[in-house]
C-alpha cells in the first residue's frame, strides 16, 4: 500500500463509522511531498493499520496555493479532488467521510463523533 510517511501529527477528531474507527490527523509532520494539511485513516475493526488513507495535501496551480485530496489504499492511488476549499477542515472532512461511505458502502451507516 502507499502509505504516508508521517513522523508525528496529532489525532483531532475520530468517528465510529460501521465497522470502521476513522482518525482526522492535523499538524502532520513528514518528509513526503507535497505537504499534508490534513490526513483521514480508516481502520476497519479487528485491523491495526489503515486500509485506506485521504489525505488533503498542499499544492502550488497557475502561481496559487491549492489543495488536492488524494485516496491511498491497496487498491488504489489517486488524486480525486483539487479545489481551494479543501483547505476548510470540515470541508474535507465532509468530502473525505462520504469517500469513505462510497469506497466501503455504507449507505446505511452514519458517522458517530468519539469522545
Amino acid at each position: 500500500m502507499a502509505t504516508p510517511h508521517i513522523q508525528s501529527a496529532i489525532p483531532k477528531k475520530r468517528y465510529q463509522y460501521g465497522e470502521f474507527t476513522i482518525t482526522l490527523l492535523t499538524d502532520i509532520q513528514s518528509e513526503d511531498s507535497p505537504d499534508y494539511l490534513y490526513l483521514m485513516a480508516a481502520v476497519r475493526e479487528g485491523n491495526a493499520q489503515p486500509e485506506v488513507y485521504i489525505t488533503c495535501e498542499t499544492i502550488m496551480q497557475d502561481g496559487a496555493r491549492t489543495y488536492q485530496v488524494r485516496v491511498l489504499s491497496d487498491q488504489q492511488e489517486h488524486i480525486i479532488s483539487t479545489q481551494p476549499q479543501w483547505g476548510n477542515e470540515k470541508a474535507f472532512c465532509e468530502f473525505a467521510l462520504e469517500g469513505i461511505s462510497q469506497m466501503f458502502e455504507l449507505s446505511d451507516e452514519q458517522p458517530t463523533p468519539i469522545g
